[in-house]
């Protein structure tokens, strides 16, 4: 079958641009997140597609002080990937590699955006990403991470907010590759495997430069997939493998309310977390749209979170939260800036004492 992409020079293998991998947990995602410097906004956005599956989804969500306005969408993908609009929510690529726009068309939930990311670094690319359970491949991903700034306007919950790129930044990332979506697999894997899963992510932006932090532990706390970038303004990268983070967590909870990475040459990085973004907004975790879930040929949902009244319970255990940054570097000189700060821990982890799914500290 043809599609739109089969006019570009793009192809990586006889097929059509329509036939992916075989995998059917194969996805092609784009995601972003913005954030006021003064916290009082915060919004994040996705679209996912997933060929062998023939469905395409898309959320956008924006906290505005203590409400979060949520907006979903899916539809049947119908093996054309080129056309990436879903209901009213759309992405275009401007300028590749550059400057991305995000549309939320009117719509009868009173929620709409037109929004424009523009990179201040180039895209950093993270070494691809492979877990197996037993024999079986869950994980095998490749991810692009850019920071930027945005300008535009959104409209939510009666609000209406403007804002160039002096005001609102952020970051976007493009990931590809397998990863779970959609329904479980009716046949599990054999002994039973426990699901545990620990991750950090920061992107962060201060004076002259911009850092990527990220990492995955095993249930001991061995890091199976850890990095950190360094992009300065002046174009120089710098890349950090050894780079570790301490965190502490709300009690109770595996939400984290402080970080600290500490680089090889003596620089520290503080983190402090404020004003939480839930995920499940834009589909992570939420049971009614799990990304890949088929909701027939064009489906739409919408729904608000009071964020002071959400306990840690699921789907609210994945979080982002708007943080701000001090790096103190050898000499003794700081800088600050800001951030966002992921967290999604489950199972257990011996290190920092977790022996549940979702206990806390």
């Amino acid at each position: 079958m043809l599609t739109k992409g089969d006019d570009y020079p793009i192809h990586q293998t006889p097929d059509p641009i329509a036939f992916s991998q075989s995998d059917r947990n194969f996805y092609d995602r784009y995601f972003f997140n913005g954030y006021a410097l003064d916290g009082e906004i915060f919004f994040g956005a996705a679209l996912g597609v997933y060929p062998n599956l023939n469905i395409m989804d898309a959320a956008f969500a924006v906290r505005i002080g203590q409400r979060q306005y949520n907006i979903r969408a899916s539809r049947h993908l119908n093996m054309e990937r080129m056309d990436t609009k879903v209901g009213p929510i759309r992405v275009e690529v401007v300028e590749p590699l550059h400057k991305l726009r995000i549309v939320i068309e009117d719509n009868e939930h009173g929620i709409a955006a037109d929004i424009l990311f523009e990179g201040r670094s180039p895209p950093v690319e993270e070494p691809r990403s492979v877990r197996r359970s037993g024999p079986r491949v869950i994980m095998d991903l490749t991810r692009m991470t850019q920071l930027g700034r945005y300008s535009g306007w959104i409209r939510a919950g009666g609000h209406e907010v403007a804002f160039d790129g002096s005001q609102v930044m952020g970051v976007r990332d493009r990931s590809w590759g397998i990863r779970q979506i959609g329904l479980r697999d009716p046949q599990p894997m054999v002994p039973a495997q426990d699901h545990q899963f620990h991750w950090i992510w920061v992107p962060a932006q201060l004076d002259d430069r911009g850092f990527l932090f990220y990492i995955n532990e095993d249930r001991d706390g061995t890091a199976w997939n850890s990095g950190m970038v360094i992009a300065h303004d002046d174009g120089r990268v710098e890349h950090l493998p050894e780079a570790r983070i301490d965190v502490t967590y709300q009690a109770g909870t595996r939400w984290p309310v402080h970080g600290t990475i500490n680089l090889a040459d003596g620089t520290r990085i503080n983190i402090a977390p404020q004003a939480r973004f839930f995920m499940t907004g834009i589909g992570y975790m939420d049971p009614e749209w799990v990304h890949g879930m088929n909701k027939g040929p064009l489906a739409v949902g919408y729904d608000e979170i009071d964020t002071t009244a959400v306990g840690y319970v699921p789907p609210y255990i994945y979080t982002q939260a708007f943080a701000a940054v001090t790096m103190t570097l050898p000499d003794g000189t700081v800088q600050h800036g800001h951030g966002a700060f992921e967290g999604l821990s489950m199972g257990p982890h011996a290190r920092l004492g977790f022996t549940g799914m979702h206990d806390g500290k």
